[in-house]
């Protein structure tokens, strides 16, 4: 995920849309990781269930990535501050 855009904007606009970003994908893709992984839930072709996971997986990454970069903007300005995502070699 480019983080380039997010980094640039002002201190309360990243707390703002991270964390509502962050939680908004998250309430959205923790169910799907539950779902497909709950053993009473049936999908008749295990393509499905593959699928509805990574979805899920992918939504709740996406929404970490927010979430990180609204606490490394709200812990700026503090003596031990949370470094923001950043991409590793």
């Amino acid at each position: 995920m480019e983080t380039r855009s997010i980094a640039t904007m002002n201190r309360n606009r990243r707390i703002t849309w991270g964390a509502g970003v962050g939680i908004g994908l998250g309430l959205i893709g923790l169910p799907l990781v539950f779902i497909a992984l709950w053993p009473g839930v049936d999908h008749s072709p295990w393509d499905v269930n593959t699928m509805i996971l990574a979805t899920g997986v992918a939504l709740c990454t996406a929404g970490y990535i927010s979430g990180r970069i609204s606490v490394a903007a709200l812990t700026q300005h503090r003596s031990r501050p949370v470094s923001p995502p950043t991409r590793r070699p």
